[in-house]
């Protein structure tokens, strides 16, 4: 999918972020509306695209993302998080999301997450570590435990400070 003289609504509070990816995006052709908050759906015109933060500050991206697919049900997104997870990516898609990518993200990265799958059948599959699915099964865990450390521990079948030291490492690129 080609994104060049497209509309892509980006919604990032971390500013240098948000700066960084609407030149680099515009640098490529693309037309981008930034918000550092949430913004009203009826105060943006129609998106062909959206990009949008999973956690802006301390609101809820999927509120936003069911919103703006009931007004503008052709507008295609891709959500991003700095943690993200399995549980998070299923939950994008179940509420209306196009894709899922994880921070650090380039504008590489966001055209192809907006890519159609015929241009992705060209690319070689991604080989995901052990350390990358623990991590992820890890991070649904803890969503379905409403983030409760102990609770998540109990179900992981770990000791509470075990899983906080899992929780502090860094997280698996691949």
């Amino acid at each position: 999918m080609n994104l060049v003289g497209k509309k892509l609504l980006l919604v990032e509070d971390d500013k240098s972020l948000r700066e960084v990816l609407t030149d680099e995006l515009q640098e490529r052709g693309v037309t981008v509306e930034s918000f550092a908050q949430l913004p009203s759906v009826q105060e943006i015109q129609e998106p062909e695209f959206a990009l949008l933060d999973l956690r802006v500050g301390s609101e809820n991206g999927f509120e936003f993302l069911v919103a703006l697919k009931k007004r503008y049900p052709h507008v295609r997104v891709v959500m991003m998080s700095g943690f993200g997870s399995v549980a998070s990516a299923v939950k994008s898609m179940q509420l209306g999301a196009y894709n899922f990518i994880t921070k650090p993200v380039t504008a590489d990265m966001i055209l192809k997450a907006f890519a159609d799958e015929a241009d992705l059948k060209t690319l070689p599959e991604e080989e995901i570590s052990l350390a990358r699915m623990e991590r992820e099964y890890i991070d649904y865990v803890l969503q379905t435990s409403e983030g409760n450390i102990t609770q998540a521990a109990k179900k992981l079948g770990l000791h509470r400070q075990s899983l906080q030291r899992k929780l502090r490492k860094h997280i698996p690129r691949k």
